[in-house]
Order: structure tokens, then sequence, then C-alpha cells
């Protein structure tokens, strides 16, 4: 059972860097703060820490993706 108003902190190692975000439960919702940005996500069968550790691996990819694919786009000559 994940201790509810107690905040902590999770780190993941993704091609060398570490990517670190805080989180607190709260009536059932876990709150993590990842960059500038909050996320609710609802707790699960899986434990909260690794709840918000696929967050923060979920949202890396989604960014290189974005990233990646905004490289294809403006790579391109306009004449």
């Amino acid at each position: 059972m994940d201790q509810e108003n107690v905040v902590q902190d999770v780190s993941v190692e993704i091609d060398g860097q570490i990517h670190t975000a805080s989180y607190f439960v709260e009536n059932g919702t876990i709150h993590a703060n990842l960059g500038n940005q909050t996320y609710l996500l609802p707790i699960g069968p899986v434990p909260a820490n690794e709840a918000v550790k696929s967050l923060i691996a979920g949202t890396l990819r989604r960014r290189g993706f974005r990233a990646t694919l905004a490289r294809k786009w403006f790579s391109h000559d306009v004449k």
C-alpha cells in the first residue's frame, strides 16, 4: 500500500540520463510532477512508484517521437 500524503522521488535512467519525478498519493490518486507539469493518475494494481516510472518513460518517448517528427518536417527546403 502506498503511503498517502508523503512526497517521494523516483528516478529512471534512459539512454544514460537520469530523469526524476516527485509524486504523492492522495484520495486514491497519484499526483506526479515531471518537469513543469503535474499529472494525475488513478491508483491501480501497480505500486505508485512503478506507475510514475512508466509515466516518465512514456513522456520521454512521446517527446522524442515529436522531436524526430519535427526535425523531419522542418528539414525540407521550401522553394
